[in-house]
């Protein structure tokens, strides 16, 4: 199959905390009545920032379950929508870039919190919600929309 499905394209936006609040909804949000396995992977690259030295590809795409389970998920038309509570630099980054602000020019990649919560839905009124929270590394070069970098690990809040 080709196309995105469901998957929303990135907007187009230079402030990082708004880019990550959006791309927070595009990680937590998916139906697979419309959208295959493969199509849900090419919608989220389509965030991914275009500079391969910064990319995480691998730490974006972990975030998707196997083929075996969305193909099992898909048999019982689970679809999860997201709702976004808020969105934040971590207080280590805010300290490291108080102690070098120049630091940021290098490759303009900012880190962000972001948490809400995911419901999902699947056949028969199933239904459930979670809570969500994830640290995302932004790029937002000057002029340029922002782009995906990755899933950041262990970022202090």
């Amino acid at each position: 199959m080709t196309g995105t499905g469901a998957v929303p394209r990135p907007p187009q936006v230079a402030d990082p905390l708004a880019f990550a609040r959006a791309a927070a909804g595009m990680l937590w949000s998916y139906d697979t009545r419309s959208t295959s396995h493969a199509q849900q992977l090419v919608g989220m690259q389509a965030w991914m920032t275009k500079e391969g030295e910064y990319s995480d590809w691998a730490s974006v795409s972990a975030q998707m379950p196997t083929p075996a389970l969305w193909a099992q998920m898909a048999d019982q038309q689970q679809r999860a929508a997201a709702t976004i509570t808020e969105e934040h630099y971590p207080s280590a980054f805010k300290q490291a870039f108080t102690e070098d602000p120049s630091a940021i020019t290098e490759a303009y990649i900012y880190a962000v919190t972001v948490t809400g919560k995911q419901t999902i839905r699947w056949a028969e009124d199933g239904r459930g919600a979670e809570d969500r929270s994830l640290t995302l590394a932004v790029q937002c070069r000057p002029s340029s929309d922002c782009s995906l970098v990755a899933i950041a690990p262990n970022v202090a809040p």
